[in-house]
This record gives structure tokens, sequence and C-alpha cells, in this order.
């Protein structure tokens, strides 16, 4: 007996399930004019349905050979247009006479005659169809006779291979030039599919045909959220029966022709149009956009909705694909639509011209968009949005902004209007500031204002209150792939398990196992650099300022000899190793730590090809930063040294005239340049940051491999970063009101604060107008607070500096995210937000001082210290609120020293309590934290060197706390086994407590 599960099998499956359920017909393949890609008795079918008086005057018009002639005008317009466009628009004739191909589906709240047009549309199969002869594709799906879609089939339980044997047979054995297969005007997709996995292309090229992955994605362990690439296993059926059960029935088949697949135009860098390409959507995207505007209309409320896409998985056209699908929603069962406006805001300069295009190559009328660019104001932003007092219409559906421009607009002048709007913010994880959601807040509120019974100042904070709160009339949907805490519990979802999650999620780890993403961390070398610090004088106190050594890192980090030695390992390694890639097109990105570091990178960079132009000629540098930096009494912009506008950077770095792009603080994130194979660290990343900057790698190109040379980050760290966003990523201990009144009690207990000034002050900020003689009091009260911080002791006032600053935040976010008043505190926060700058300014720079006739550094040298390839990474999906409250251990911190106590009671017949040893070790984590030596060492080196400090000066500090804890201290001053042992475990802490505190100052 032969195999009955074999791919005629499958194939025959497929076409009986789309005619039993989804409403197909099957029509032989005879019926099949490979000329023109198309069943032509369908069509006329179809047309003599739906438009037969017209269909008649065609006829009657053209006499003989009639339908030849409309068949011959319909194809010809498919050739010059595209088929989509002319499935949107029709095909119009002499006369004035206008055929549709296709009718759409009618919106909510239209009439019958619309439902009965759309009802008329027939899809169809074919099997073993010729598109030429001696070439034949398993199916084809038409749609009035018009060919959508191809399949090639594979069946993993015979021998006829995979969905990559699918491939090949596109990329190899298929002629592309024929009008089925020709991009834009035949079919629209060509899926090659096995019975465990699905891949799509919507541009056939031969060889350099390039297929994505369409997987739903598969859990990974019993997580049913960590997934990784394929598909679920199927106890009913075949693992990619979604295909037919969901892609290719009517309701998505519609969805993909409206809403997803477009014609996106190329273009080159003055803006003109080059060439077309048609796009097809991935599975997520299709997914993500489908799932967030179902929730939308099934809601009475407009909530919040975070989509934690990876980096590089096509976020940029997810979000102009949900921004248009969202602009044409309609309330359930009416003709009235959802949102009066649909906002897409960033956090960038402008907006990002991907972005920009992608909204605007979607458009079937781009005059509803409004695109923000940097020409425009925030008054044109308001006018846009209909928030202009003298000009309250606007017809724009899209209007795309840069998040800076609601600071400027005028809050309430919506109140009582009622509208509705949905906010989409790109890299949701850093455009979440406070003032940022706030002003949007201010701005689109369209309820009620305060009582107006109450008196001034009570209406004054009262009004701030609610301005700056979540507002019922505004949606917003938070696209990222890193997202904080705080982006968790802005705008995700509880789970079952009580924690905030994302609505939707293509996780890292699937999009690297389908192959859709690199992992960046696959070939990660490490350096640390070295260097001799010779004092002037021993013990002079001025080099133990945080000034100082602020100064002194700075000083280390600019060196031109520093600079020299890592620049000679990197260009090393970039022209033997990186250039020979991507057939020679390959590029590197070199992070610094600020503009003075990047100015002068790339001024040794210039120095050094100019002195070996036969090796480094071709390979051009660039280099990115914002605003003006002083070398050597230089001043220096980053146009000023690439010699044209910094608009043009990311342009001009994608042709082949340069290869090397030097940033400070640019292109870290959102950057997508697919030739860029090789990133040379020299600043330290952490947290987001560096999944951020790392992932510009990720982008696919064939045949690419990426490089990481890092010359300040720990390998663990890194692998630390980038845990919490491999698979979900979940907050579960979000920010409270306790959180808040816990930082406020200790903001009072400061005494910086004066109820009398600070109600004062309020008194005054409530005024519509003025006057001088108020704003002088205005800064008075602020200073007096000011000067309470000024005569503190240095940490004391570091101390105060924090949680003013933590205050606001976290003031600022519990607004956003919850019910919330309390007006004396909304009084208090009103201060603060003026106050921080007072006793900031001044504060944190210290750079501004000469220490060269106190120190030398010399001997400058640098070091391999770890190649780290394809080491996997482990998932740690949990990320926390800074909270700024407390002093104890965390969770984690607490099951580890629970494992040490418990082997030392076991090994050396002690009975020492967890709860005890951990106040003793945050006691001895604090002693070690202000010791200059240990600090020194966290600003200069690697993990592994600060170990060996933070070992020497332990007994000092466990000496100096002796008193605190007899047994314990004396007990770690005999053992050194196990004070070892507590170092080794503990020490990396106190190592990052000290670098974000570092980067506070």
């Amino acid at each position: 007996m032969g195999n009955p599960i074999n791919e005629k099998a499958f194939q025959r499956l497929i076409i009986d399930e789309l005619v039993e359920n989804a409403g197909y017909v099957e029509r032989p393949r005879d019926v099949f004019d490979p000329v023109w890609a198309l069943d032509e008795e369908l069509l006329f079918a179809f047309l003599e349905r739906t438009q037969g008086e017209k269909l008649d005057l065609l006829r009657a018009a053209y006499n003989g050979g009639a339908d030849a002639t409309i068949r011959n005008k319909i194809m010809h317009k498919i050739a010059a247009d595209g088929l989509i466009r002319s499935i949107w628009n029709g095909v119009d004739f002499d006369g004035g006479i206008q055929l549709d191909l296709v009718y759409p589906r009618p919106s909510a709240g239209f009439d019958a005659k619309s439902r009965e047009l759309f009802d008329a549309n027939q899809l169809s199969i074919m099997e073993e169809v010729y598109h030429k002869d001696g070439e034949r594709i398993d199916l084809v799906i038409f749609l009035n006779g018009l060919a959508l879609f191809t399949v090639e089939l594979k069946c993993n339980t015979s021998a006829s291979g995979d969905y990559r044997n699918a491939i090949a047979q596109y990329q190899t054995e298929r002629d592309a030039t024929t009008r089925l297969l020709s991009p834009t005007i035949g079919a629209l997709a060509h899926f090659a599919m096995d019975t465990n996995e699905v891949y799509v292309c919507a541009e056939l090229k031969g060889r350099e045909s390039f297929f994505l992955p369409f997987n739903q994605g598969q859990p990974a362990g019993e997580d049913p959220h960590n997934v990784t690439g394929g598909n679920p296993h199927n106890p009913q059926g075949v693992n990619t029966s979604y295909m037919w059960e969901q892609i290719w029935t009517k309701a998505t088949i519609f969805d993909l022709l409206y809403d997803f697949i477009y014609i996106e135009t190329k273009r080159d860098k003055h803006g003109r149009k080059v060439g077309e390409r048609p796009i097809f959507p991935r599975y997520q995207q299709l997914r993500a956009v489908r799932s967030v505007s179902s929730d939308m209309l099934r809601s009475p409320l407009l909530l919040n909705y975070l989509i934690e896409h990876s980096a590089g998985s096509g976020k940029t056209k997810t979000i102009a694909w949900l921004a248009h699908k969202l602009a044409g929603l309609y309330k359930p069962g009416t003709d009235e639509l959802l949102y009066d406006k649909v906002i897409i805001a960033t956090d960038r300069k402008v907006v990002d011209k991907q972005l920009q295009d992608a909204v605007v190559d979607m458009a079937k009328d781009s005059g509803v968009i409004r695109v923000m660019d940097k020409n425009k104001t925030s008054a044109d932003l308001g006018k846009a949005l209909g928030l202009d007092p003298t000009r309250r219409k606007s017809s724009y559906r899209i209007v795309a902004t840069t998040l800076q421009k609601f600071l400027y607009l005028s809050a309430g002048e919506l109140a009582g209007s009622g509208k509705r709007f949905v906010v989409i913010i790109d890299e949701a994880h850093g455009s979440t500031s406070g003032k940022n959601m706030a002003s949007i807040n201010a701005a689109l509120a369209s309820g009620d204002g305060p009582d107006s019974s109450l008196d001034e100042l009570a209406q004054f904070v009262a009004q701030g209150m609610r301005s700056s709160s979540r507002q019922a009339n505004i949606s917003m949907v938070g696209f990222t792939a890193t997202p904080t805490g705080r982006t968790l519990q802005q705008f995700g979802r509880l789970n079952e398990d009580g924690n905030y999650e994302a609505f939707d999620l293509y996780c890292m780890r699937q999009a690297i196992d389908e192959g859709f993403i690199l992992d960046v961390t696959a070939n990660y070398t490490t350096y640390d650099a070295f260097c001799k610090i010779v004092k002037a004088v021993d013990d002079d106190p001025e080099l133990e300022s945080k000034a100082a050594k602020r100064k002194l890192a700075h000083m280390i980090s600019t060196s031109e000899e520093n600079i020299t030695n890592k620049l000679q390992v990197m260009i090393e390694h970039f022209t033997s190793v990186v250039t020979p890639t991507l057939r020679g097109k390959a590029k590197a990105m070199i992070v610094t730590a600020g503009r003075e570091q990047a100015a002068r990178y790339f001024l040794a960079y210039q120095k050094m090809r100019a002195a070996d132009m036969p090796r480094l000629g071709k390979h051009q540098a660039l280099v990115a930063f914002t605003g003006e930096v002083d070398v050597d009494g230089k001043t220096w912009s980053e146009a000023g040294l690439n010699g044209f506008s910094d608009d043009l950077t990311a342009e001009e770095f994608d042709t082949d005239n340069y290869r090397l792009l030097i940033v400070a603080d640019k292109y870290q994130t959102g950057f997508d340049q697919p030739k860029l194979c090789a990133m040379y660290v020299d600043k330290t990343l952490r947290g987001v940051t560096a999944v951020q900057t790392l992932s510009r790698l990720n982008r696919i190109v064939y045949d690419k491999r990426t490089f990481i040379l890092d010359f300040t980050n720990d390998f663990e760290d890194i692998q630390s970063a980038f845990a919490p966003y491999y698979e979900t990523t979940t907050l579960t201990d979000p920010l409270t009101i306790s959180d808040v009144r816990e930082t406020h009690r200790r903001l009072m207990e400061l005494q910086i604060l004066d109820i009398d000034d600070v109600e004062e002050y309020n008194e005054l900020l409530a005024k519509e107008l003025l006057a001088h003689r108020d704003k002088q009091r205005m800064w008075s009260l602020i200073d007096a607070a000011a000067r309470v911080v000024g005569d503190m002791e240095e940490e004391e006032a570091d101390e105060a500096r924090r949680v003013v600053r933590n205050f606001i935040k976290q003031y600022t976010f519990l607004l956003q995210v919850m019910p919330f008043e309390d007006k004396a505190m909304h009084m208090d926060y009103n201060f603060c937000t003026s106050l921080i700058r007072a006793i900031d300014a001044g504060h944190g720079g210290g750079l501004d001082f000469d220490l060269s006739d106190k120190v030398t550094i010399e001997d400058f040298a640098v070091k391999k210290s770890g190649e780290h390839k394809n080491e996997a990474l482990v998932a740690e999906p949990e990320v926390k609120i800074a909270k700024g409250t407390g002093s104890g251990l965390t969770e984690t911190q607490l099951e580890k020293l629970s494992k040490i106590i418990q082997e030392w009671n076991a090994r050396y017949g002690t009975a020492f309590d967890t709860d005890i040893a951990a106040g003793s070790l945050v006691a001895l984590q604090a002693t070690l934290a202000k010791d200059p030596k240990v600090q020194q060492s966290a600003r200069v080196n690697s993990k592994n060197s600060f170990r060996h400090t933070v070992e020497e000066q332990t007994q000092g500090a466990l000496i100096a706390g002796y008193s605190q804890n007899t047994e314990w201290h004396k007990f770690l001053l005999n053992q050194e086994e196990a004070r070892k042992e507590l170092i080794q475990a503990f020490s990396d802490d106190i190592f990052d407590a000290l670098k974000a505190k570092f980067q506070e100052e």
C-alpha cells in the first residue's frame, strides 16, 4: 500500500476544506489563461452579476469581440497600475464607464446593496496550474477570476521534502517573468508550505527571491507566552491548517487586500521615485493589527495597548498598518467613525523618514494624512488636530508628529467636545516621560473642566491633576521591543497571574529562531583597557571629589593615545574580518560615550586613513552627534565634520562611499541599516540601551554575520540586559499609591519644603497673568528651598536631589496609570518641578576645571579579555520599576544569600539566620560602596578587576562594622573561603549600583 499522507493528499485536503468551509469553488486548470494569469469565465460572471448594465453598454460599444476588448483593457490597466491598485480603484472605460473588479467589505451601517455586492465576490482555487509550458504551480487562489496567491506544497511525511524545497522550486525552477509570477501585476503573494511551516514572498526574483516566515510560533516549554519559531502541534490535524482556517478565508483575504497589501515606493536621497516593490505582511504584523482593532471595537472603554515586537521585526510597517486600520474603524452598527483622529507620535527630533514613507505609501487618499516634518510647528499640529480655536474643522485622519510638539499646545481647547483620539507611540520604552504623556493628555482631553464653585487655587490644582491624568477619550498603543517596568504598567494588560504583560508579543527568541533577525550576541569579543595614573601629590584631597573623578574618567576616555590604541584594534578587525563579507559592502558602527569622544575618534580615524590610503582609502567614515563640541579649542558639529547637513547622514551612510559610522547617542534606536555587520563599543551599555544599541546589527541579509568588539562592558552584563526581552516580558511589582506616598514622606523628612511657601507658590502659579513682582516672589520661594539643599553635606544633598527627582517621576507616572487626587501632594509636585532645576543647576558637571597639573595618564594598553561564540541567551522575563525606596535586598539577592547561609551552616556548623545576615550584608555593601578605592575601581575597571578591589577592601569594612553583628563579622574575618564566596556572589550588585549612581551624576 502506498503512503496515504503524501503531497497529493495534502493538496486535496486544502482544496476540499476551502470549498466546503470557506465558500470557494474549485475550477479546472484548463480554464486558466497563462498570458493574463486569469480565469476569464469567472471574471465575466462576476461583472455580469454586479455590473450587468455597464457590461451591456460596453459590449454594444465594442461590437464584435467585445469581451476580448474589455478583458484586454482590464489586463493592460493591471499591467500599468498593478493588480492591487486596480482592485482598489477599478478600471475606467470610454464614455465615463468604470468597472469594479472587486467589491470591498461594507463598513458597519451601510445599506443592504453594499452587502449584496460584497457577497457577489467569488473565491476559487485550481490545482496543478501551468503558468507556462512545462512549469506548473501546485495551487492558485483566485478572486473573481484574478489570481491572488500561488502555493507550492510539500509534505513532511513523504519524500517530497519540506518548505525549503518549495522555496528552492520558486527560486530555481519557476520562471518569475511569466504573468502569474511577475511582481505587482501577477499574484500578490507566493507561499512555500509544508505540514509544519509556511514561508511567503511578495516579489519573486529567481535565486534572490526572499521568503519570510509566516508562522504562528509555538510554545517553548510549559509557559505558553515563551514562543519559538514554527507552529504549535495541532491535535486535530495538520500544523499549518491555520492557513485555510484563518488566512485564506474571505474575511482575512479582504483585510489583506484593503488594509495590508500595498506597493512600496523606492526613493533616492532626493525623494525621487526610483522603483517599486510589493509588500505583504508577516503573520505577527497581521495578528497584532487585527487583534488591537477587534479589541477596540468590542470594548466600551478606550484602553491602552502594548505591542512588544522584537527589534528588526518590521515595527514601522506595523505602526503604519495599524494607523490606517484604526482611521477607518466605525462604531459597531453605525456609520460614525470610532476615532476623530489617529496620531502617530515619536520622541525623535523629526518624524522618521521610513515611517513617513510607509504611512503615505499605504494611503489610498494621501490627502487625509498630515506629517509634522521639521518645518512644522506646534501651531501646525494644533490645526491638524482641530485644536485651533479659530479653525476647529480638520479633515486629516492620520497625523504623524514628534512628542515634543505637544509640549507647546494649549490645554483644555477640546473641553466638552466629546472627541476621541488614538495615539500610537513609537519606541514607547523611551517616549513616555512624565511631561510628554501629561502634555498629550492635557492637549487632547475633551472632558468637562473642574467644579466652578471651587476657589481659584483649588480649581487650578484640580485642573492640573485632571489634565495630566489618564483621559477617558484617549486610547494609546505603545510599540517597543524593550518595555521597561513603567512601559508595562502604562500600556500593558494584567494577566491571570496578576502581572503586567504585552497585549501582543513577537519575542526576540521567535524572531531569531525563524531566521528573521540575527542573534547579535553570537560573536562577541571583550577587551580590557589599562592605563597608569600618576598623581603629582599622593594625598591631594581635591582628587577625591566626585567632580575630579568624573573629570579623570573623561580624560581617560578622550585621551588621544587611548582612542588611537582602541581604534587600531577596531580597524584591523574591520579590514581583515568584516570588509570581505557582504560582497565587500559590509559596514560598521563605533559607539562612543559622548560628543567629544565621537569627534576625537573621527579625527583620529581621518588621520589614520590619510597615513594609510592604500589600505583605508575606500573606507570613509561619518560621525553623528547632536549639537556642537569643543575639541582642542576648535568647535565641531556633525555637519562640520561630515561636510554636509546632518539630515543626510543616514542616506549618505547607505551609499558605497562610506563604511564606518561613529556615533554618540544617535542612531542607537530605530536605525535600520541591513549592511551594518560590526559594532565597536566604547561606552557603558546597560539594560534597554544595550539591547536597542546592539540590535542595530540584527537586520538580516543573505550570508550576513555579525561581530561585536566591546571595550567597556562585560559579556555577562550584556546577557543580563537581553534576558528580560528574549521571551516574554512581565512586571510583577508595579508602582502603587503607597510607593508614591512613601517617597513623598521621605521628601517631607528632608525639610526642604515649607508648606506656606509651597501654597503661596501655587497661588501665584494659578494666576492667568503674572506681574514682575509675582515672578520675583516665585524665584525667591524656590531659592529659599534650594539654599536648604545647598547647605547640606555633599552626600545628603545628592540624596535630596534623588528624592526630589524620584517624587516628580513617580507622581507624574501615577497620574497617568490610575485615578489619584491629593491636593497637597500636587502642590508639592508643582513646586518640585521648578525646584529640581534650581538644585541641579551647576551640579553634576564638574568637567570645567583642569587636572593636568595634578595627574598624568600613561602606559595605555588594550588586551583581549574574552571571546563568546553562540552562547545561549537565558530568559529572565521580569522587569522592575525603580522605586527609590528602602535599602533591603531584592528577592533574587535574598534567595542567593539564603542558599549561601544554608551551605555555611551545614559546612561550618554555624546557625546564621538569613534575615539577620541580610541586614549585615546591606550594611557591608553600603560601607564598601562609600569606599573611595571601590568607587574609583568601579569607574575605570571591568567587573572582574572590580572584584579584586572589593576583596582587598572587605576586611577593613568588616572591622569597621564589627560591632553591628559580632558573630557574623568575626566569622567572615576568620573564614577567607567563605568571605570570597560572599564577595563572588554580591560584588556585581555593588558594581551595578555604583555604575547606576555614576550615570545619575
